[in-house]
């Protein structure tokens, strides 16, 4: 379980690595105000890099809901398929390698979340288990 974490930090890292050409790529193409939505969107994936090192689940959680929002955007456009049946080879590769991290980071942190809830399924930390016994004697709500 070692290794999940270390590539969803990777995948985070990456995702603000490949922001920085997507952004030069978009810049003459979108007009300033969206452009500036992109760029918070991307300042917000650097956040979390440096996040990964500071706080990890916290980092995992935003990374999750990142990569849910720019995947569900770059999936809802159908300007980025035209973009890909056009021939731009260092746009397409853009958006294929960063629709499949963002999928890759979907996928490994829920993996993780679950995985983490099975060996605590507790939410409170002062929560404590009852004996199998007692379980059995409660009364069913």
């Amino acid at each position: 379980m070692a290794t999940i974490p270390r590539m969803i930090q990777g995948l985070i890292i990456f995702s603000a690595l490949l922001g920085v050409a997507f952004l030069w790529q978009a810049y003459p193409l979108l007009p300033s105000e969206v452009f500036d939505i992109l760029a918070f969107g991307w300042f917000l994936f650097v956040v979390d890099s440096v996040l990964t090192f500071v706080r990890p689940l916290a980092s995992y959680v935003l990374g999750l809901v990142l990569a849910l929002i720019a995947l569900s955007q770059t999936l809802s456009q159908p300007e980025h398929y035209a973009l890909v049946e056009s021939g731009n080879l260092p746009a397409t590769l853009t958006l294929v390698l960063g629709s499949a991290a963002q999928a890759l980071l979907i996928v490994f942190i829920g993996y993780y979340l679950l995985a983490r809830r099975k060996k605590n399924p507790w939410a409170w930390p002062s929560a404590t288990v009852l004996p199998e016994q007692e379980e059995e004697d409660r009364p069913q709500a």
